[in-house]
């Protein structure tokens, strides 16, 4: 069942994730509500913080469509700086170009507790980025400027004030539950000469 998607600046988004010890059926029913919260949002990951739930967990979408879990995701290298026009679920309508790494190698393990290596490049690098910086307690806003950061912020509030007072008065207002929400809209990138980007 699909759980609605936390909206920055919820403490929820701005505290590292714990990490995931149990490799049961509880792990199993949060990746089943996470998909369903993804597919509802039409996203191309989502993190658990971004359900409210504080575990180092994310689905992470593939280029062909596909995704895949990763629990307890280290970052192990990441190479050649770029910027990413990049959004979030969590941060709707709000796109901005973002300092990531064209190249990085991760470590991961899956529902099983199986540790993995993947090397990726270019726009599955950009999603594990997205995503691992979630479970860190980071949105991509964060590696913008204070100004810039400073503005989504006042916007963000006062969205959540708006679905607050939505969810109080169902009948008043519509629903946002389509709003979209992309690391990677459009996913257009150029070379960054000097700074890192996210």
């Amino acid at each position: 069942m699909a759980k609605p998607i936390v909206i920055w600046p919820d403490k929820v988004l701005q505290r590292p994730t714990a990490k995931v010890t149990d490799f049961g059926p509880a792990l199993e029913k949060l990746l089943s509500e996470m998909m369903d919260s993804l597919r509802e949002a039409e996203g191309i990951g989502i993190a658990a913080n971004q359900i409210g739930v504080t575990l180092r967990v994310a689905w992470v979408g593939r280029p062909d469509g596909s995704f895949f879990e990763i629990v307890n995701p280290e970052l192990l290298e990441a190479t050649e700086a770029v910027t990413y026009e990049e959004g979030c679920l969590s941060v709707p309508g709000e796109f901005d170009d973002t300092p990531r790494f064209r190249k990085v190698k991760v470590r991961f393990q899956d529902r099983t507790g199986t540790w993995q290596t993947l090397e990726a490049e270019d726009r599955l690098a950009h999603v594990l980025q997205h995503e691992i910086d979630h479970l860190d307690g980071a949105v991509f806003v964060t590696r913008l400027s204070s100004l810039k950061r400073d503005l989504i912020r006042k916007k963000m509030v006062k969205l959540q004030k708006t679905r607050a007072d939505e969810h109080a008065h169902p009948h008043r207002g519509h629903d946002h539950r389509h709003d979209h929400d992309h690391p990677a809209h459009g996913h257009h990138h150029h070379e960054d000469h000097g700074r890192e980007d996210d």
